[in-house]
């Protein structure tokens, strides 16, 4: 839910899969480090770069400065990262890694406590904005990085975990209808995209919180009524 789906959806027209396909291959990470020494440096790396990418914007970053303000040198880049959207993608796949982690924890929380739909929609919103933020460097994360195979892979994985859990609680409180699955699915996105326009749209503040009700208020009206509807056209 980080990154929005349409971002990172591999269900994109022909000309446009060509494309991506293309520059997907060429912005993947070369090789994962083995060594702690390895690790370190690729560490310092993506800090560095996230920074620089963050401060500068994509045009403004090269691998040379981001080298050269790593303390190593170009070729030692180059042996984990081809290009700068290589960097890019790396940044986007730890990010998703981290947030996998997060909603792990709280979808968990969640399963064990059986709350209302208001609070599960609630919670599961206040995470998403929590793993989004308004800076420069979350902004190129979600429209610059190349949709590598790798990167949607791990995408559609956070997103088949929350919608999976999603479901159970349509299903719990009796709001599925009949496929909570596919209602669960239509949730997870629309509210991972309204998300991303609350970030941009409202940085903080009494906007952002009003913005944030006003989300919260549509899921639990939306369902009521697909609810209702659906309980309207069965027989009898």
């Amino acid at each position: 839910m980080i990154i929005r789906c349409e971002q990172y959806s591999h269900r994109v027209n022909s000309h446009s899969a060509v494309v991506m396909s293309s520059t997907a291959r060429s912005a993947a990470p070369r090789k994962a480090p083995a060594q702690r020494r390895s690790v370190e440096t690729v560490d310092r790396i993506l800090e560095t770069a996230a920074r620089l990418f963050d401060e500068r914007g994509y045009h403004g970053t090269t691998t040379n400065h981001v080298a050269e303000q790593s303390g190593v040198s170009v070729g030692s880049l180059y042996q984990y990262f081809p290009n700068k959207d290589s960097l890019l993608v790396a940044l986007a796949q730890r990010h998703l890694a981290e947030t996998a982690v997060a909603f792990e924890a709280r979808l968990a929380e969640l399963a064990a406590t059986e709350p209302t739909l208001a609070e599960v929609t609630r919670s599961l919103i206040d995470l998403t904005l929590e793993r989004n933020d308004s800076s420069r460097l979350h902004a190129l994360l979600f429209t610059d990085a190349p949709r590598t195979p790798e990167l949607v892979a791990q995408f559609d994985a956070l997103t088949g975990a929350i919608v999976t859990e999603v479901a159970g609680h349509l299903r719990r409180v009796g709001a599925g209808g009949d496929d909570p699955d596919r209602r669960a699915a239509l949730l997870v996105v629309a509210v991972d995209a309204a998300v991303h326009e609350v970030v941009r749209r409202y940085p903080m503040g009494a906007a952002r919180r009003a913005a944030v009700d006003d989300l919260g208020d549509w899921v639990l009206f939306g369902v009521a009524a697909a609810t209702q509807s659906e309980r309207r056209k069965r027989p009898g």
